[in-house]
């Protein structure tokens, strides 16, 4: 069985908070888990953080810890309510960063219990946190064997904290130079890396060429649209035959990007992300980008990004001319969004008011029409300008700070980039912190919440029965 953990930077925090308290002694804590699982694979996601009291502890120590297991009950209880699977952690003040003999047995003496307790077959976990907030995980199996689990933390960085047992791939020759910026473990890191690409056309397909000569594992690309002979100017991997055939793009681009013939294995999805087997495959990513002008569209991927603590980077363009040669803007906007922190509402980088526009028009194209026609609604802006050096800055700007996001190459915080503006016209780039932002309680709420019965708690989500 293969495991995966991810967790936020909002629950590590909490996490630390109670297990480092200053005294230098050992402490607990349990978490229960969302959970996604792709083929043989469960990804267990930190959805919410619960402290072990002090109190409860019958010793502390620098080097143990001993403690009744009164509180671990309603905890079993919510885990089986909720289906959620339960993680236990515990610290080492000193740093050692491996488990004790005494772990073991520990170990070896809760996890058929707590396996025994539930009939919801989910992996536990036993984890242990480190002074530098590295973390250190392993399945128990309910016989008390142990396997090692890779850890992912979600936050300003995206911090991969692999097994010891994981071989590093073979180093292709077009990989050499990326090796000698970024170096092995990076490199490592980005072929392991299932990223999905929602919208293919004028950001999108940059993006996808960016990656792929970066040497990612697997790209997921989403579009339902066909390549048409007016998107030539400005997708990548496109030729006119594919227009005069009307391919779908993402068909398109994953033929020719095969041709080319790189190490990156190349998925492509033909339809809405709004219907289920595709919010399924994106559910199962480690990285967002999303190239799409829909608002509706944007806050759905920041949902998923909530529920399955997904980082996602959100790539924007305004281009404005008068038809005839007048250029009076080109700005754009590249996010980033991480879980469980501010969103595009929060950021108001989406308006409530667009939103509904959007969502009616795709549900109820006639009251849409009726209602833009009384003037109580604005229309959605379609069929902008469009040209392919401006797409490509934008797209290339969203690519590095995918990189300063894995491999953190800055000089300042990257919590000072969640949001790059810039203008060509006047000539600037301008920086928004994370702090300067909201929080949204709607990301607290699904933090990791990942797999319910229904899909991210959006009834027009659900599947319907397939009739014969």
């Amino acid at each position: 069985m293969k495991i995966h953990f991810k967790i936020s930077t909002p629950s590590l925090n909490s996490l630390s908070e109670h297990l480092f308290p200053g005294d230098g002694k050992e402490a607990v804590a349990f978490i229960l888990c969302g959970h996604v699982k792709r083929n043989n694979e469960w990804i267990l996601l930190a959805h919410e953080v619960i402290p072990l009291s002090y109190g409860e502890c019958v010793e502390r120590k620098a080097n143990f810890v001993k403690w009744k297991t009164t509180e671990l009950t309603p905890v079993l209880d919510r885990a089986e309510k909720e289906n959620l699977a339960i993680v236990k952690v515990h610290c080492h003040p000193k740093g050692y960063d491996n488990f004790s003999d005494i772990d073991n047995e520990s170990d070896k003496d809760l996890f058929p219990s707590i396996y025994g307790w539930s009939n919801n077959n989910l992996p536990g976990l036993s984890v242990i946190l480190l002074p530098d907030n590295k973390m250190v995980a392993r399945h128990v199996s309910d016989t008390g064997e142990f396997s090692e689990v890779p850890v992912t933390v979600i936050g300003d960085e995206v911090k991969h904290y692999p097994t010891h047992n994981i071989r590093s791939k073979k180093v292709s020759a077009f990989e050499q130079r990326n090796l000698q910026v970024f170096g092995g473990f990076t490199r490592d890191v980005l072929s392991k890396m299932r990223v999905a690409v929602i919208g293919c056309s004028g950001t999108g397909g940059p993006v996808i060429e960016e990656l792929n000569r970066l040497g990612i594992g697997e790209l997921c690309l989403f579009d339902p649209d066909v390549v048409e002979h007016k998107n030539l100017n400005r997708i990548t991997n496109t030729k006119k035959s594919d227009a005069d055939q009307q391919k779908f793009k993402v068909d398109a681009i994953k033929d020719n990007l095969e041709e080319i013939g790189l190490s990156t294995t190349i998925s492509a999805f033909s339809g809405s992300i709004f219907e289920p087997e595709l919010v399924d495959e994106i559910a199962t990513c480690d990285f967002i980008f999303g190239c799409v002008d829909s608002a509706e569209a944007r806050v759905l991927l920041n949902r998923i990004s909530n529920f399955y603590l997904i980082p996602y980077i959100d790539i924007g363009i305004c281009l404005d001319a008068d038809g005839s040669g007048g250029v009076t803007n080109i700005s754009g906007k590249v996010a980033y969004f991480q879980p469980g922190l501010s969103d595009h509402l929060t950021r108001r980088s989406v308006l409530s008011s667009t939103l509904e526009a959007e969502s009616l028009k795709r549900d109820s194209p006639k009251e849409y029409e009726d209602r833009l026609n009384e003037g109580y609604i604005k229309g959605v802006v379609e069929n902008s300008p469009a040209i392919i050096p401006v797409n490509t800055y934008a797209s290339s700007l969203a690519v590095m700070e995918f990189l300063a996001r894995v491999h953190d190459y800055r000089n300042e915080p990257n919590m000072r980039f969640a949001q790059q503006t810039f203008c060509l016209v006047n000539n600037f780039v301008e920086q928004i912190s994370e702090k300067d932002f909201l929080g949204s309680k709607a990301s607290v709420k699904y933090l990791g919440r990942g797999d319910i019965d229904l899909l991210l708690d959006m009834p027009s989500l659900s599947y319907k029965e397939k009739v014969a």
